[in-house]
């Protein structure tokens, strides 16, 4: 492989581990803080939360490597 190669396969995994660290971050937040600290059932809206700023730094960090290109 070469070097443009190896960095659309960072991008790739730039937007793909951005959205996934949003869920698994949101979720967390979710199950674990809202409900396990404070008793308070606020499923959905934590996990939506953090997956939008998850996808919102998964393409910026894209952008940045594009940017690059």
């Amino acid at each position: 492989m070469k070097g443009r190669d190896f960095l659309a396969l960072t991008v790739g995994f730039n937007l793909l581990g951005g959205i996934l660290a949003g869920l698994l971050v949101g979720y967390a937040f979710d199950r674990w803080f809202m409900e396990g600290l404070f008793k308070v059932k606020s499923f959905p809206f934590g996990l939506f939360f953090f997956f939008f700023i998850g996808i919102v730094s998964g393409f910026w960090n894209a952008y940045k490597d594009l940017r690059r290109l």
